[in-house]
């Protein structure tokens, strides 16, 4: 993703998952999420947004 454009849903979704497999895997999160190019504050906002809209 080019700074300053948002990602669609579908690339958000991805790349969460993509983070909770390796860190399945034993890989810290520190690690899956720059592998991914986000950084840890994004993927927790993200993932905290994930859980609450599938309650």
């Amino acid at each position: 993703m080019r700074r300053g454009q948002r990602p669609s849903a579908e690339q958000v979704v991805l790349t969460l998952r993509q983070i909770e497999v390796q860190t399945a895997q034993g890989k810290s999160i520190a690690i899956a999420c720059k592998e991914a190019g986000i950084c840890e504050q994004s993927y927790a906002t993200s993932a905290c947004a994930k859980r609450s809209s599938t309650r």
